[in-house]
């Protein structure tokens, strides 16, 4: 049985400022320690739970922000950039799961610590056919494109919230509490490790029974910028790529993954062809 794990940042255990997630700070070391920890809990957790193979795609910024000398040693790991086309490598059928480590709310998430969608200084709301949705919604969408479902998410009460409002009944690892956008009542890391670890063992029973998230075709994505000029420069297609006003452009699209390079599979079949 096979995990595939993505991992962000800003829901790591006690991370609730912009310096701890960006390289070059002395905050990040530290902070990049404590993400590790929340990987390799969630990697043994998932093999405690019967998975014969867990791969680890670290997806926060530009990638490389795991220890890697440090990393648990079960696991394969996806390093490096660009995050699209497809936005995750190796993710097909053959993976019964997906987890979520170290997630954040999507913009606008009142109390989410850390939150925004994929840009907090470019993008402002993503709405899929009517939805609004932050990155776990983004993310489980494209699992879900391969049919995986998302069986774990980790992170702060609200986007634990988020999840299972637009999930169901999935595992969830609250490792912190939200008061403002940068603080949060935390669980020392050593308990968060334990909680995650245990919820991952957990996630695997719900192998079966979870269904991967499907927005169905075709499918329509309004993506709200923060500035007009962030939309200025993007190509229009009538029918296709539509401007709706200053900040805001439609997109029409056949099938969700489209909007992000299309799947794994899809991509090695043109790469064969």
């Amino acid at each position: 049985m096979k995990i595939y794990i993505t991992t962000d940042m800003e829901g790591t255990s006690c991370v609730v400022s912009r310096e701890q997630c960006q390289k070059g700070t002395r905050e990040y070391e530290e902070a990049r320690r404590l993400l590790l920890g929340d990987v390799n809990a969630a990697v043994q957790g998932a093999f405690d739970g019967g998975a014969t193979e867990v791969l680890v795609a670290d997806m926060h910024d530009g990638s490389l922000n795991l220890p890697l000398a440090d990393l648990h040693p079960g696991a394969r790991y996806v390093v490096g950039v660009p995050h699209s086309a497809p936005r995750f490598p190796f993710l097909d059928e053959s993976f019964a799961g997906m987890f979520m480590v170290a997630y954040h709310a999507r913009s606008g998430t009142l109390a989410g610590v850390l939150e925004h969608t994929m840009s907090s200084v470019a993008w402002q709301d993503f709405i899929v056919n009517g939805r609004p949705v932050g990155e776990v919604g983004i993310d489980a969408g494209l699992a879900g494109a391969c049919g995986v479902p998302v069986l774990l998410v980790t992170g702060d009460d609200h986007v634990c919230s988020e999840a299972r409002k637009l999930l169901g009944d999935i595992e969830t690892a609250v490792v912190k509490w939200g008061v403002a956008r940068h603080r949060a009542l935390c669980l020392p890391p050593v308990r968060s490790q334990e909680l995650i670890r245990e919820k991952a063992r957990a996630a695997l029973a719900l192998v079966g029974t979870v269904g991967p998230l499907d927005f169905g075709s075709p499918v329509d994505i309004v993506l709200k910028y923060s500035r007009p000029e962030s939309a200025d420069g993007l190509p229009l297609e009538p029918g296709r790529v539509e401007r709706l006003d200053g900040r805001t452009v439609l997109y029409h699209v056949d099938k969700f993954a489209d909007f992000y390079g299309g799947t794994w599979a899809e991509n090695q079949r043109l790469t064969r062809s």
